[in-house]
């Protein structure tokens, strides 16, 4: 059964579907474990996390269906023996190591963000969990073209097709905004639409509009920036990509203390963090890759 749902579905397709159980599982059971339906106990944020964690698992789950049920395993050297070869993991870790730490990084940031707007008090951080949603969903297409750059540079570096990789990057940058610049139209033209899903409150609504445009202006500059981000890194340049992460989420979190601890600006000034990390990246990603100097890399 397994092996007919996977045969003739593309790596993408399987991405794609495996994203979509994850989605599905965790809504429901945040539904039935936040909320306490379907004689489940009523668990709050606890039960959001435990969802998170169950459909995650179910996503391993899923992965593992998928090599067994259509990779040929012989091919690509999967093996039940348990083995290891110290130069292999050197010579991963010289690679994934950088990536890992900017991971962390930038999730802490993230977090160092909302407990700053914390500090302005409950409204305020109602309004940017509002947004950060909104900002979500269109990071989603944003986010799945970056990986996409990911792969296909490294696919066109190891074809030897290194004059391409520039061609590559503008042609999927053109793509996301194809996919972006209409939802962004709609964003704009009618955000309580957006916004009222969220909530009901007039005020709060009408509160976050501003914020929201400020996320939608800056959009543009995040798929330019995230896109070659991760075309660095799919040079196998992930020292350099973790380089230019540092710098940007420097002068974004300088920027972000000052506007939120020190000035304690509105909350539409303060969602102006985004445009600079990404206009930050964006700056110091573009002449990199012009530069050609990640062509000198040997993996």
């Amino acid at each position: 059964m397994f092996r007919a749902f996977f045969v003739g579905i593309t790596r993408t397709k399987v991405l794609t579907a495996n994203a979509i159980v994850m989605a599905v599982i965790n809504i429901i059971l945040d539904y039935a474990l936040i909320f306490g339906n379907w004689g489940f106990p009523e668990m709050g944020i606890e039960g959001a996390a435990l969802a998170s964690v169950i459909a995650e698992a179910c996503s391993l789950l899923f992965f593992i269906i998928y090599l067994i049920a259509d990779v040929d395993w012989k091919k690509y050297g999967f093996e039940w023996k348990f083995r290891y070869d110290l130069k292999v993991i050197r010579n991963m870790l010289d690679i994934s190591v950088f990536t890992m730490l900017q991971s962390f990084v930038s999730l802490s940031t993230w977090f160092l963000f909302f407990a700053f707007v914390e500090q302005l008090g409950e409204r305020p951080l109602a309004i940017s969990n509002i947004v950060r949603s909104l900002y979500m969903i269109l990071l989603m297409p944003i986010q799945a073209l970056s990986a996409t750059s990911n792969t296909m540079i490294s696919n066109a570096i190891g074809a030897g097709d290194t004059d391409k990789v520039l061609h590559i990057i503008m042609k999927i940058i053109r793509m996301a905004y194809y996919i972006l610049i209409p939802i962004s139209l709609a964003i704009v033209l009618f955000p309580k639409a957006f916004i009222s899903i969220y909530t009901t409150d007039p005020v709060l609504l009408a509160d976050s509009i501003q914020p929201l445009w400020v996320l939608v202006g800056g959009i543009l500059f995040a798929a330019a920036g995230s896109i070659m981000f991760n075309a660095i890194s799919g040079t196998g340049n992930t020292r350099s990509s973790l380089f230019f992460e540092v710098i940007s989420l420097i002068v974004y979190t300088g920027y972000m203390w000052y506007i939120i601890y020190v000035l304690r600006s509105s909350v539409t000034i303060c969602w102006t963090t985004e445009l600079v990390y990404w206009l930050v990246l964006l700056l110091t990603c573009y002449p990199y890759l012009l530069s050609g100097k990640w062509k000198n890399r040997k993996i």
